[in-house]
C-alpha cells in the first residue's frame, strides 16, 4: 500500500508496509537500462520496489508492466527539485535504492530523507557517466565501512561497478573507492572483505581497578607484575585486542574506567556506560552477557567462560573434633552401650552384696561395680580383693571383658583409620556450607557486589548476611589475602577459578590441594565483546574472533594465562598420614578436666574429712 501526503507544494511523505521479502526503492534513470535493473533486484534479491522517477508518466506505467511481469512490485514517486521529505518505514527488512546522477538536485536527496543512518538501512546503487565527480560528492556522506553503497559507472554497453565507503567516518578514517565487478548482460560482483582499515582509531575504554603507578595504562596491561589479578579482562582480552589490531591495521584509543558498568539511576556508568553515550567504539574487558545491558550496547561474539565459585579447604571432620570419636558409632549405639554398662554394673553389684552378707567382704559397693565395668570397656582392668569368688561372678566378669575387647578392638580400628584416611567430603552444596562452622568471604570486585543487590536466592542472601557482610565484619577480600586464608583452613572464598588457581600452584602444598572443596554459588558465567549500537565495525570484529577460534589463538591464549587446577597425587609421603594435635585435643581436654576434678573433689573430701574430724573431738 503506497500513501503520499503532501503539505503544500513541496513536502512529500512516502510509507511503506514492509513484508518479509524485503522492498526496493528505485529512481528510474532510463527505460534501456531495465536489464541491468532487474539483474541488480534478482541479485539482491528484492522483489518489491518503488521508483523515485523524474521520467514521463508513460514511461512509467512502461516500466510498472516491464516489472510487473517478472512477479517485481512496483511503487513510484517522482523526485522533485525543491524541498521534499521521504519517510519510509523499514521495520526489519532491507530497503535497496538505485539512484541515477542524471536527474537535477540528485546530490540534495540524501539530505531528504527523515530516517537517520540511511547507509546503514537501505542499499544503495548510484548510476552514473562521471565516476569522480559521483565519489566527490559521496566523499562527503557518512557511508561507514558496513555501508551497502555500490556506484555503477557506464563505459559503453557495460557498467563498472564500485563500492565506496569510510573505514570510519567519525573516527579518521580513510575514504575507500574499489572496483568490485562489473555489468556485460549480467552482474558480476566479487565479495569484499574491507580488511584494511587504514589506521582508523578506535575509542576503547579498559576496567582498571587496581591502582596505577608510575606507568601508562598500555604498559600496565603488558607488563603487569601481578598476572593473576583480574587476568579474565586484562591479559587475554587484551591480548585479543592486539591480535585484532594487526589483522585490520587499525589501532586503539585507550582509557580507564573503574566498572564494567551497572545501572546507576536509569542510566549505566563504567564501560556500558561509556558505549551508551557513544563516547566508545568496542569494549576493552570483556562483558558478561545480562538483558539489562543488551538493550543499550551490542554483543557480538562470545569469548570466554568465567567460572565464580567458593574454595576451601574440607574439613578432615566437619563437625567439632569430638566427633572425632563419636562419629565411629551411632547415637543408637552409644545408648547401647549405656545401657549395658548400667546392667553390667547393676548385676555385679547385686552380686557384690549376695557376696558381702556371705563373707562379710568390705568391697561391695555399686560404685565399685560401676568402676570395674567402666575399667573393662576401656581394657584397663580392676583387681578386686576377694578371699573368695563365686562362680556367678567370675562367668559375669568374663562375658564384660570378652564384650569389651570385642567393642574396642573394633571402636579403636575405626577411629585410627578415620584419622589416618581421608574422610568423605559431604559438604558439596550452598546450603551444607552455609550450615558448616566455615567462615566466608568473597573477591572484591564489582560484579559478585552486584549479584548480591540482584538476586533472589534465599540461600545467596542467607550467606551474605549471616557470614559475608555481617555487623561486626566484610569480608571482601583481594584474592592473594583471601586464598592465604583459605591455606589456613576454616575458610571458604568466593572467588575466579582461574585467579585461585595460579595462588594455589604458587602457595600451597599437594596435601592442601587435595583438601579442596568448590561450591558453585551460581553457574559460568559467558563472556563477549561488546560494541555500540550502530557500530560499523561488528562485522570485522566478529569474523576476526571467529578467525581466532578457527586457527586455535584463543585457545593458545587459555592456555597461557588460565592455569589449570593444581592436581592431587596420592603419595606415600607420611607428613599426608600424620595426626595433629588440634584433632587429638579432645583426648588432652579429657584428661585435663578429669585431673581438675579429681583434685576438686580431693580437696572436699580432705575438707569433709577435717571437718568430722573436729567434731569426734568436740563431742569427746
Amino acid at each position: 500500500m503506497l500513501t503520499l501526503m503532501c503539505v503544500g507544494t513541496s513536502l512529500f511523505y512516502l510509507e511503506l508496509p514492509i513484508m518479509h521479502f524485503g522492498y526496493f526503492i528505485l529512481h528510474l534513470f532510463s527505460i534501456a537500462n531495465k536489464n541491468i535493473i532487474i539483474d541488480f533486484l534478482t541479485y539482491k534479491h528484492l522483489n518489491n520496489i518503488v521508483i523515485l522517477h523524474c521520467n514521463r508518466p508513460s514511461d512509467i506505467i512502461y516500466i510498472q508492466k516491464l516489472f510487473y511481469k517478472k512477479n517485481i512490485q512496483v511503487k513510484t514517486l517522482e523526485i522533485r527539485s525543491n524541498n521534499t521529505s521521504y519517510q519510509i518505514s523499514s521495520n526489519k527488512s532491507k530497503v535497496g535504492i538505485v539512484l541515477d546522477t542524471s536527474c537535477d538536485g540528485w546530490s540534495q536527496i540524501f539530505t531528504s530523507f527523515v530516517t537517520e543512518n540511511i547507509f546503514k538501512t537501505f542499499i544503495w546503487t548510484i548510476m552514473t557517466d562521471n565516476l569522480s565527480a559521483t565519489a566527490h560528492v559521496l566523499n562527503q556522506q557518512p557511508i561507514d565501512i558496513d555501508s551497502d553503497v555500490i556506484i555503477a559507472c557506464r563505459n559503453g554497453e557495460i557498467y563498472r561497478l564500485y563500492e565506496v565507503y569510510n573505514t570510519g567516518y567519525y573516527s579518521n578514517g580513510t575514504y575507500k573507492l574499489n572496483e568490485v565487478g562489473f555489468w556485460d548482460n549480467e552482474i558480476i560482483i566479487n565479495k569484499s572483505f574491507r580488511r584494511d582499515l587504514s589506521g582508523v582509531i578506535l575509542k576503547c575504554p579498559v576496567v582498571i581497578t587496581e591502582k596505577v603507578e608510575n606507568e601508562t595504562y598500555v604498559d600496565y596491561l603488558v607488563k603487569s607484575r601481578k598476572p593473576h589479578i583480574d587476568s579474565l579482562h586484562k591479559l587475554k582480552f587484551f591480548t585479543m585486542l592486539l591480535y585484532l589490531q594487526d589483522m585490520y591495521s587499525y589501532s586503539y584509543d585507550f582509557k580507564r574506567v573503574l566498572s564494567w558498568g551497572y545501572n546507576r539511576n536509569g542510566s549505566f556508568d563504567g564501560l556500558v556506560g561509556a558505549l551508551q553515550r557513544q563516547e566508545a567504539d568496542l569494549s576493552g574487558s570483556s562483558l558478561f552477557f545480562r538483558s539489562d545491558r543488551a538493550a543499550f550496547i551490542d554483543y557480538i561474539i562470545e569469548t570466554w567462560t568465567s567460572r565464580q565459585c567458593f574454595i576451601f579447604r574440607h574439613p578432615k571432620h566437619p563437625g567439632a573434633f569430638y566427633t572425632i570419636y563419636t562419629r565411629p558409632l551411632t547415637p543408637e549405639v552409644w545408648y547401647c552401650i549405656l545401657g549395658m554398662l548400667v546392667v553390667s554394673a547393676t548385676i555385679l553389684g547385686l552380686m557384690f552384696k549376695l557376696k558381702t552378707q556371705r563373707t562379710n567382704d568390705a568391697e561391695s559397693s555399686f560404685s565399685l561395680a560401676i568402676l570395674f565395668s567402666w575399667s573393662a570397656i576401656c581394657q584397663q582392668g580392676m583387681g578386686i580383693q576377694s578371699r573368695t569368688m563365686m562362680v556367678s561372678m567370675k562367668i559375669t566378669i568374663l562375658v564384660i571383658f570378652v564384650y569389651a575387647l570385642t567393642l574396642y578392638q573394633y571402636y579403636n580400628a575405626i577411629v585410627v583409620s578415620t584419622l589416618l584416611h581421608e574422610s568423605p567430603k559431604n559438604i558439596r552444596t550452598l546450603e551444607d556450607l552455609l550450615k558448616s562452622n566455615i567462615k566466608a568471604g568473597v573477591e572484591d570486585v564489582l560484579y559478585t557486589k552486584d549479584y548480591f543487590t540482584r538476586t533472589t536466592d534465599p540461600i545467596a542472601l542467607e550467606m551474605y548476611s549471616k557470614k559475608i557482610a555481617t555487623k561486626n565484619h566484610y569480608n571482601f577480600f583481594e584474592p592473594s589475602y583471601g586464598m592465604a586464608l583459605v591455606k589456613q583452613g576454616g575458610f571458604a572464598l568466593h572467588v575466579d577459578s582461574v585467579v585461585a588457581y595460579r595462588i594455589m600452584r604458587e602457595t600451597f602444598t599437594e596435601r592442601e590441594n587435595c583438601e579442596l572443596q568448590e561450591i558453585e554459588m551460581y553457574p559460568p558465567q559467558k563472556m563477549g565483546v561488546a560494541v555500540k549500537k550502530w557500530s560499523p565495525y561488528k562485522e570485522q570484529i566478529t569474523y576476526g574472533i571467529r578467525k581466532m577460534f578457527e586457527s586455535g589463538i584463543l585457545r593458545r591464549l587459555k592456555s597461557v594465562w588460565d592455569v589449570p587446577k593444581p592436581p592431587c597425587v596420592s603419595t606415600p609421603d607420611s607428613s599426608v598420614f600424620s595426626v595433629s594435635l588440634r584433632e587429638v585435643s579432645i583426648a588432652f581436654i579429657c584428661l585435663i578436666v578429669g585431673v581438675i576434678l579429681s583434685v576438686f573433689v580431693l580437696m572436699c573430701e580432705i575438707l569433709v574429712h577435717r571437718v568430722n574430724g573436729k567434731r569426734v573431738e568436740f563431742r569427746n
